[in-house]
Parts: structure tokens; C-alpha cells; sequence
């Protein structure tokens, strides 16, 4: 039997549950307080920076989905009157109407299952950033909510193999969730669950909420003894073997830092735990804008940070968790790049002006 696409969509979850009620039909919606971030410090640096950023508030909540359905790649989710819940669903660069179910000719067999499926998919939950802010903080939501389910419902994303998601594997086995706890999706993914337990993004778009970093920080640093790194106080963080953003005179830029002490390192290279013991030894971190930076919030109070940009791409997402975590952050806006038209701004390699560097060490007080 043909299974068609979804017929229309729901903007927000809160709809849907509206609707059901309406219904009397028996279902599940909480709110959480939204915590509002207070910057208590600027960036410094040997210019001011203006970042590319509009914040805007999300609604927390946690819903249970009576019979909805999980979809594809990307674990998206639709209701039992065959809508998309497009705020759990979303997709970057797409509009509700244009999600990519609507675009199908048919949708996979579905398998049934009367369990009940708690779903953390996120369209980009193979970036080290999204799944560490916004992925994995979303289990605490579902802790909060009370509500109990069978498995989890994950994604990593058509493009990327399991070796290149590995940190995903280390982070939920710190979490003690087991593999045979996890439902992961695939182009053939179309489930029927008795339940399903969705829950809002913990942030928003730039912005991580602090209680969101003293999650990240409890559990994975707090609750098991961290080793300590020697040798690696002031470290430089190389995108070299990234696909974008790299620093296009790197060799000019760690020519100063080594004067200065600095190790060069590649976070790849590294494992989820190294990664933690990394930043949390270090005391001095000058790096590019990336998702390695993540890391940022398992560093200890007083840490310098010297963040690297292009001037085309200035979010300040890591700038809102060094004050969370009462860091010590310097911002540095690179040379302006020549334009091309199949790169986006959020690929801009970046060009660090030399003096400007040496000035910001300066300021810093790195001797």
C-alpha cells in the first residue's frame, strides 16, 4: 500500500496538543522557564566587534505524541492526523512547507512498535556544537518532564559515517545509555510508536543557556575524575584538517604563538574525553571560530580565550559561554577575503593580521 507524505504541518507542537484536547483525546504537554542570558562582560580585543546575531527566545517544553510517527535521515516527526511538527522537525534553510517529506513521492514501510520513543533528532546533530547544546541537553528535559520511554531516537546524518560521529557513541555511554537503548535513522526509518516523546531545542539560535554548560560541565566532568594534561597550558587550535574556515596564514599565526609557548593541536585527533581533559588543563586557548571551541565549557574560571574570526561570520555563541563559565575572552576579527559565490559567510577562511595578533597577546597579558 502507497504511503503518501504528510498533509500540512503543524508550526508549533502546542498546536497539535490543542487540537487533541479538544478532542478529550489523553496527552502530554509541559513548559520550562526560559533562563535569558546576562553578558557581564564585553569581548575584548584590539577592536570592538559587532556581532551577526538577533536573539530570540524559544519556547521549552517537553510533549508526548499519542501513535505520531518518526521519518527519515533526520528523525522527523508527524502526527496521527498525518501533520509534520515542523518545530521539532525543523530544517536550516527550509521553510515548513518546503521540509523535505513534503518532497517525497512516498514514504517507507512502517514498522510498529508499541513502545514509547523519546526523540532527540536534530537536522545537524553531527556538529560537536548542535549535539552537545543542542541535542544531548534535551535528555535533561525529559528527565525533568518525569515522563518514562523505552528508547531514543537519534540521527547522524546521511553524509556522515559513524567513525566521524564517534564523540556521539563516547557522550551517551558517559550518559549510561546503552546501544540497545538507541533507535538511529536512516533513509528507510518510518515508525508508528504507541508514544512519542518530543522535546523544543535547550537554546536557540547563538545562544546557550548557562544551565545548559552546568549540565555539560556535571556530567561529563564533574561526576568522574578528569586527568590532568601537562605540557599543553597554551594551546592553538588548528582547523587545518576542517573542510572551511581554516586560518589561510596558520604558519604566520603559530610562528608568533610558539614564541609564547603555544602547542599546536588538532581536536580531531582526539577522543570525547581527551577533548575534556584538553581544555580543562589548559590556561590559555587561542583558536578559530569552530565547534572545537565547544570545549570552552569544561575549561576552569580565569582561562584566557582568544577567538579568531572572519569578519564576514561573528557569532557569539562562545563569547555567551565564556562568561557563563567566567573565562577570560579576547575576540579577533581577521582581514576581509575576496568574495565566491559557492561559499556561504559561514565558510569564509579567515586572514589574521599579525600586528593586531601580537597586540591582542599583549592585551591579553600573555607573556
Amino acid at each position: 500500500m502507497k504511503i503518501n507524505p504528510p498533509i500540512g504541518y503543524y508550526t508549533r507542537t502546542v498546536d497539535f496538543i490543542s487540537a487533541i484536547r479538544a478532542e478529550s483525546a489523553p496527552t502530554f504537554y509541559k513548559r520550562f522557564p526560559v533562563e535569558r542570558t546576562i553578558l557581564k562582560n564585553k569581548a575584548k580585543g584590539v577592536e570592538a566587534i559587532n556581532w551577526h546575531y538577533q536573539p530570540r527566545l524559544p519556547k521549552l517544553f517537553v510533549a508526548s505524541i499519542p501513535f505520531g510517527r518518526v521519518w527519515g535521515w533526520n528523525g522527523s516527526v508527524i502526527t496521527p492526523d498525518n501533520k509534520l511538527l515542523w518545530d521539532v522537525s525543523f530544517e536550516y534553510n527550509q521553510t515548513p512547507n518546503t521540509h523535505p517529506v513534503f518532497n517525497q513521492a512516498e514514504l517507507p514501510p512502517i514498522t510498529n512498535t508499541s513502545e514509547t520513543l523519546a526523540v532527540i533528532t536534530f537536522q545537524v546533530s553531527f556538529n560537536y556544537f548542535h549535539w552537545m547544546f543542542d541535542v544531548l541537553p534535551r535528555l535533561e528535559l525529559l528527565r525533568k518532564s518525569g515522563l518514562e520511554f523505552d528508547r531514543i531516537v537519534i540521527n547522524r546524518g546521511k553524509n556522515f559515517t559513524k567513525e566521524l560521529c564517534e564523540f556521539q557513541d563516547e557522550s551517551l555511554k558517559l550518559l549510561g545509555i546503552s546501544k540497545d537503548k538507541l533507535i538511529e535513522c536512516n533513509q528507510e526509518t518510518h515508525i508508528l510508536a504507541k508514544q512519542v516523546i518530543v522535546s523544543s531545542m535547550a537554546g536557540y539560535s547563538a545562544h546557550v543557556p548557562k544551565n545548559v554548560c552546568q549540565f555539560l560541565r556535571e556530567e561529563f566532568l564533574e561526576k568522574r575524575e578528569i586527568r590532568k594534561v601537562t605540557g599543553k597550558e597554551r594551546i592553538y587550535i588548528s582547523r587545518e584538517d576542517a573542510h572551511h574556515r581554516k586560518v589561510l596564514n596558520e604558519k604566520e599565526v603559530y610562528t608568533v604563538l610558539k614564541k609564547y609557548g603555544f602547542k599546536m593541536v588538532k581536536l580531531s585527533t582526539l577522543s570525547f574525553v581527551e577533548k575534556i581533559e584538553l581544555f580543562n588543563s589548559a590556561e590559555v586557548i587561542v583558536s578559530p571560530h569552530g565547534a572545537g571551541l565547544t570545549n570552552l565549557v569544561f575549561c576552569n574560571p580565569g582561562t584566557k580565550v582568544v577567538e579568531l574570526f572572519t569578519p564576514t561570520y561573528l557569532m557569539p555563541c562562545f563569547h555567551i559561554i565564556s562568561n557563563h563559565m567566567d573565562l577570560d575572552y579576547y575576540g579577533l576579527i581577521g582581514e576581509v577575503v575576496p568574495q565566491d559565490d559557492e561559499r556561504s559567510n559561514h565558510h569564509d577562511p579567515i586572514v589574521i593580521d599579525i600586528d593586531k595578533l601580537k597586540k591582542t597577546i599583549e592585551l591579553a597579558g600573555i607573556e
